[in-house]
C-alpha cells in the first residue's frame, strides 16, 4: 500500500515539472461545464496570525479541461473530489488544501489529485499533489495537500486534475 502511494507521488512529481511548464492557468468542470467554485483564504497577518478564510470564485477563467480518469475507470474522477478547506500557515506561510476524496465506481481505485495556489491577480503561486490508493468503493479519504512555496497574500486553492487507477 505504502509503495503504491510512494509511486503515485513520484508520478505526482513528474507531472508537476511538467505543469510547471505549461502557464496554462486549468480548473476542474462539473459535469454541466461550470466551474468548481475554488476555496479563497487570506494570507498571514502581520504578526503571523491566520485571517479567517473566505469563498471566492475563481480568479481566472477555465482554458482547458483537467485531466480526468483513465480510459476504462469510468466515469468523471474529478466529481470525486472536494476541497473542504483552503489555508496558510501562520509560521512558515505555506498553503495548503483539504481535500475529501470519495470513490463513487464499484471497485477499489487509487487516486492521484493535483491542486494549485492561485494568487488574487490569477497567477499560480504554488502546486502539491496529494495521493490516496486502494480506496474502497463508496468510501471516502481525507487528504492534505500542502504547497512548499511561501506566499504573501491571499490564495484561492484550485484542484487542477484528478487521476483515478484501478487499485491492483
Amino acid at each position: 500500500m505504502r509503495r503504491t502511494a510512494l509511486a503515485l507521488l513520484a508520478a505526482a512529481t513528474a507531472v508537476l515539472g511538467v505543469a510547471a511548464c505549461d502557464p496554462t492557468p486549468v480548473t476542474t468542470t462539473t459535469s454541466t461545464g461550470a466551474p468548481v467554485p475554488a476555496t479563497t483564504v487570506a494570507g498571514p497577518a502581520p504578526g503571523g496570525t491566520q485571517s479567517a478564510p473566505t469563498t471566492a470564485a475563481p480568479t481566472a477563467a477555465p482554458t482547458a479541461a483537467p485531466t480526468a480518469a483513465p480510459a476504462g475507470a469510468g466515469g468523471d474522477a474529478t466529481k470525486d473530489v472536494e476541497i473542504s478547506a483552503c489555508e496558510v500557515d501562520g509560521a512558515i506561510h505555506w498553503p495548503s488544501a483539504a481535500l475529501k476524496v470519495t470513490n463513487h465506481t464499484d471497485k477499489s481505485s487509487n487516486y492521484l489529485v493535483q491542486v494549485e495556489f492561485v494568487d488574487a491577480s490569477g497567477t499560480r503561486v504554488a502546486e502539491a499533489p496529494a495521493a490516496t490508493d486502494n480506496l474502497a468503493a463508496g468510501q471516502s479519504a481525507s487528504l492534505k495537500a500542502r504547497g512548499a512555496t511561501a506566499v504573501k497574500d491571499k490564495v484561492s486553492c484550485r484542484v487542477t486534475s484528478v487521476t483515478r487507477f484501478p487499485a491492483p
